[in-house]
């Protein structure tokens, strides 16, 4: 059965498998993408690709290719289609070739995988992507990321005690990337960490390498715990599932990443703390407020986050308040509330 219309499973990040495959693999900046199916999946794709990006003032292109997949292919077969594909691409000397399959080469049962795994002139990840067969967006682009890490160095090269952090997973084609980034960036830098690498985001597939040179992985979000268990049996580094949301989450956050990396957290949680004492003077002016959340039915309402902000600053939740939006995306760290309280200001305000 296909799952991904099942209630825990709808979010705003779903759709298309092969989206999911290059809101990672378009950010590896030396690869190319090649998608094994008809040129409408790499079309309608890439569009949707290339306007995000356009939206968020990104205007590089990403390689990306079709194996072009037609009638005569679909009946009887694409192998040799993809074997073509691949010969020409690996011929201009990519530093690695992702290859994605679409529903129609998995439902059609060419051997992907089989053809992937041939002797080729560069390193070709390949990632199964169909989402007829049961793939969500979610799955496209946690499954790219676990394949990616073929390419980390072995224990022997890693080096030790480097005070940095790997931020593993962002999810590329939100407004707010480099935002949270750079947030979460200014809190670890408040225990002396920087970033390791952006796990993948404007990378190299040798960056990738350094991965192991790390002394905690950072997800963005790993709800299900599946890139955590899969980085943390490959490296053995430590974790944390996600970016800071709320806050005492973040004053939480500081705390975990002082435990997991044997840092001393007193100066960096008073330093937030300020920070967050901040919130209530900046936004005195909503003291008294009446509010209420709406979630509009699909997005994920973490009402106890709100109605703690909403409480610090001095908001009172009641059904009969101005109507706040849940936002798509959670915000991070105290500048990520800073950023909604202003929104809710201007729903306030009217």
């Amino acid at each position: 059965m296909n799952s991904k219309n099942l209630h825990g499973r709808t979010s705003r990040y779903e759709g298309c498998t092969v989206m999911g495959v290059l809101s990672v693999s378009a950010f590896l900046t030396d690869a190319v993408t090649l998608i094994h199916g008809p040129d409408g999946c790499t079309h309608i794709n890439t569009s949707l690709l290339y306007s995000t990006l356009a939206e968020h003032d990104i205007f590089r292109i990403p390689e990306i290719v079709s194996t072009g997949l037609g009638e005569d292919e679909i009946i009887f077969g694409g192998e040799d289609a993809l074997e073509d594909a691949l010969t020409t691409v690996c011929g201009n000397d990519p530093a690695a070739v992702v290859v994605a399959s679409t529903c129609v080469s998995e439902t059609i049962g060419d051997d992907v995988a089989g053809i992937c795994s041939q002797s080729w002139d560069v390193p070709v990840i390949y990632v199964p992507s169909s989402g007829f067969l049961g793939g969500t967006f979610t799955d496209g682009y946690t499954s790219t990321l676990t394949a990616l890490s073929s390419f980390i160095a072995p224990p022997s090269c890693w080096k030790k005690n480097t005070g940095t952090v790997n931020i593993v997973g962002e999810k590329n084609l939100e407004f707010e990337a480099e935002d949270n980034f750079q947030e979460v960036s200014r809190i670890l830098g408040l225990l002396g960490l920087d970033v390791n690498i952006r796990y993948v985001r404007d990378i190299t597939v040798e960056d990738i390498g350094i991965f192991g040179d790390a002394e905690l992985n950072l997800f963005r979000e790993d709800k299900y715990g599946i890139l955590g268990r899969h980085f943390d049996a490959f490296t053995g580094i430590p974790s944390l599932p996600e970016f800071p949301v709320g806050l005492s989450a973040t004053l939480d956050f500081i705390r975990d990443v002082g435990r997991l990396t044997g840092r001393d957290t007193t100066d960096a949680v008073s330093a937030e703390e300020e920070q967050l004492a901040g919130l209530t003077d900046e936004f005195s002016d909503l003291r008294g407020e009446y509010v209420t959340f709406d979630s509009f039915g699909f997005q994920s309402a973490e009402m106890e986050m709100f109605t703690e902000v909403a409480e610090a600053v001095g908001i009172r939740v009641s059904e009969e308040g101005t109507v706040i939006p849940i936002p798509f995306c959670m915000p991070v760290g105290t500048l990520g509330l800073r950023r909604m309280l202003r929104q809710w200001r201007r729903f306030i305000d009217g």
